[in-house]
């Protein structure tokens, strides 16, 4: 019984994104360059360790490449996105925004040359919920929530940027393959 979904599952073809016959991971370029101007230092690293996990060799000279992703500037936002009936902030968006150029080593021209966006919608009347009792120090713990619900809403919302990264890639075809 408990073997069951596990066997429904491998019946139906399904396979782990990014991975061909559940085995090897498909990602088409070997040696990436990721370079970065201003770039969230948190999403370089965790594009470098979804790189490294899918076998590419990251390497420091683009003479060694087979591609360059470049990270440019990211801004982050938080902006008020409900107001309650009382006038207080019930929902907060948060935003990332990360600049992002790809090319293929030895072509001079960008493939991609974008701005991955992704937000994240957080109920503020939930935080401020979770942080509230019956003593008088609502005020003094409400901060400290906030921020706290805002570095997982960033660690989420990095992951999906880092996500759009690695989809860009895959799209690409490598010289030795291209038409």
């Amino acid at each position: 019984m408990l073997s069951l979904p596990a066997l429904l599952l491998s019946g139906c073809g399904y396979q782990l994104r990014g991975f061909k016959d559940g085995l090897e991971p498909s990602f088409p370029f070997r040696k990436v360059l990721v370079s970065s101007s201003g770039a969230d230092g948190a999403v370089v690293d965790a594009l470098k360790r979804v790189l490294l996990g899918f076998g590419c060799e990251l390497v420091n000279d683009a003479s060694k490449a087979e591609l360059e992703v470049w990270l440019g500037t990211s801004s982050q936002q938080s902006v008020p996105s409900a107001i309650g009936s009382y006038g207080e902030i019930s929902a907060r968006l948060y935003v990332l925004t990360q600049p992002v150029r790809i090319r293929k080593v030895g072509q001079d021209e960008w493939l991609v040359d974008t701005s991955i966006r992704r937000s994240r919608e957080v109920d503020q009347s939930l935080v401020n919920f979770a942080t509230s009792s019956t003593n008088s120090a609502i005020g003094a713990e409400r901060p400290l929530a906030i921020s706290r619900e805002s570095e997982e809403v960033l660690v989420d919302i990095r992951s999906r940027v880092v996500d759009a990264i690695v989809r860009l890639v895959q799209r690409l075809t490598p010289l030795d393959k291209a038409e």
